[in-house]
């Protein structure tokens, strides 16, 4: 081996120098910010994912908001309890009008927890032309936002023109 000239040896010493230098600026410096720079990405990534989640909850929730208010409007629908003497009295007054004969009525009002309403079954019967029925009928259907015709029962009157019509209704009552 010959000698070195010291200058050589000084250049490759510094040379030495800088790549630790370089390399420990690299592990304490870049190596850590590379690390934070992934784990932002990571974090963005994540809140991406959480916005978009929260925007389909949004639009849950705001589907479920229509659909409450659309509940509440179909429930106020419905007549008031306080209402049940006045629609009863529509109902005679209804067949009434018609020039029908109503001998028997009977109400047996029920609970319905669930859905917070009131049944209210009514027992009915009804005479008259085949014409007046029809048209009482047709009357009640008109009602059918509060009211249902659970069963009919249609009987011929021997030795008449009438019928006599056993209606079996159901109120629902707020």
């Amino acid at each position: 081996m010959t000698p070195r000239n010291p200058r050589t040896l000084w250049a490759w010493g510094a040379l030495a120098a800088l790549l630790a230098a370089n390399a420990l600026t690299f592990v304490l410096l870049l190596l850590p910010a590379w690390e934070a720079h992934h784990n932002l990405e990571r974090r963005i990534r994540d809140l991406e994912r959480n916005v978009q989640s929260l925007q389909r909850d949004g639009r849950s929730s705001d589907t479920l908001l229509t659909a409450m208010r659309e509940a509440e409007e179909f429930w106020q629908g419905f007549p008031r309890r306080a209402d049940l003497v006045s629609l009863t009295g529509r109902l005679t007054k209804l067949a009434g009008s018609l020039a029908l004969h109503v001998p028997d009525t009977d109400y047996r009002p029920s609970e319905i927890k669930e859905a917070a309403l009131t049944k209210v079954t009514v027992q009915m019967g009804v005479e008259g032309s085949y014409e007046k029925i029809r048209r009482f009928l047709y009357e009640l259907e008109g009602m059918r936002r509060f009211l249902v015709i659970e069963r009919l029962s249609l009987r011929d009157l021997k030795g008449t023109a009438n019928l006599q019509v056993q209606l079996q209704l159901a109120m629902y009552l707020r």
